[in-house]
């Protein structure tokens, strides 16, 4: 069976105009919403003075991972720090403190050592809720990779005396 040249032009000529009118090309090309964030950036001097045990509670607002220990509960905020609620009472859990920690994400309990990641750096803590205090008692500069955008695959060229402690939505961008 031989086609007609016409035919075959034809056929091609309304599969073409059929593609342009099914598409907009503006639509087509996704956003690049991983350029609107942008880095928060701390001078390390300045860094290495954030990590506080604060004796006031703070609304729980982009949790992350839940750690519990003995009567409390350690919540993360995301690169901002952890909740730490009394569980005495199960039934009636107490929001107390906050633990200022920059670019904190996760964090582990081993015998009364607390041990954080504070950005690119490994603290090992030593709280006491009771009293309302809180000491570093050691710290392992740059035991992490920085922290990439929240897409994972933007990383900002930092200097030897910065560390990115978060990265924020830039609504200007839009």
């Amino acid at each position: 069976m031989k086609l007609n040249p016409i035919a075959i032009l034809l056929l091609c000529c309304s599969l073409t105009f059929q593609s342009c009118w099914l598409t907009n090309t503006e639509d087509d090309i996704p956003p690049q919403i991983q350029d609107y964030y942008e880095p928060v950036i701390m001078e390390r001097s300045i860094f290495h003075t954030t990590t506080t045990l604060q004796t006031t509670a703070e609304v729980i607002v982009n949790s992350g991972k839940i750690y519990v220990k003995d009567n409390y509960i350690f919540i993360n905020e995301r690169n901002k720090g952890f909740h730490i609620i009394d569980n005495t009472n199960p039934e009636n859990p107490q929001n107390i403190a906050f633990l200022n920690v920059l670019g904190s994400s996760d964090l582990t309990i081993k015998g009364n050592a607390i041990y954080v990641n504070n950005a690119t750096d490994l603290l090992a803590l030593s709280l006491d809720i009771q009293n309302g205090t809180m000491e570093i008692t050691k710290r392992v500069p740059n035991a992490f990779p920085q922290i990439t955008s929240p897409f994972g695959n933007v990383y900002y060229g930092s200097n030897e005396d910065e560390v990115v402690v978060d990265w924020i939505f830039n609504e200007n961008n839009n």
